[in-house]
């Protein structure tokens, strides 16, 4: 199930795991959000639809809020104003401004291509790290911890980045609204 890109065959299947810091830690995963943002004109996220529920909130912050979550594999807002309680690395993402739910849910609407942006440059980091640098342990065969599934990756399949990107951030959505039918 891969198809031909202009830098190789694109894997299809799920191939990163939902939590990625298992393959490089907390701080460094916050290093590349960080570094991602860089490519994210912040001034524009400021100006980009202000509601009532953001107005208070530096939308860098909750970016990289967002960003760090949604590759640690917490995705629903509920799940994430939890980890603001328990998990230290998001108090710290969070430098005592506390969005709730409803300004999770309308930062994530209104600034959907950014989170893509950025989820998409850290998923692909963490692939090169881990399954292209020099200290990368050879690709054939390798099975990638998953939920509830091994997936084996060849070594000229190439995730879609932007599709993973998009793909947990449709599982944020369904978090919120499976949340909401309770």
């Amino acid at each position: 199930m891969t198809t031909n890109s202009p830098a190789g065959p694109v894997l299809k299947e799920r191939a990163l795991p939902d939590d990625l810091s298992s393959y490089l830690g907390k701080k460094t995963l916050v290093k590349f959000i960080l570094e991602a943002l860089e490519d994210v004109d912040a001034l524009t996220l400021a100006d980009k639809h202000r509601t009532n529920e953001t107005a208070a909130l530096q939308p860098a912050m909750v970016l990289t809020l967002l960003t760090y979550c949604y590759v640690t594999g917490t995705y629903g807002s509920a799940d994430i104003q939890l980890d603001m309680q328990h998990d230290q690395m998001v108090r710290y993402l969070c430098a005592r401004n506390y969005p709730d739910l409803c300004a999770i849910r309308s930062f994530r609407r209104y600034h959907h291509n950014e989170i893509v942006r950025c989820l998409s440059v850290v998923l692909q980091r963490v692939w090169k790290l881990r399954f292209c640098g020099e200290d990368a342990e050879p690709m054939a065969g390798l099975s990638i911890p998953a939920a509830s599934t091994a997936v084996w990756i060849d070594t000229k399949s190439v995730p879609d980045f932007e599709q993973e990107a998009e793909r947990r951030i449709t599982v944020a959505i369904r978090a919120d609204s499976m949340a909401a039918d309770v």
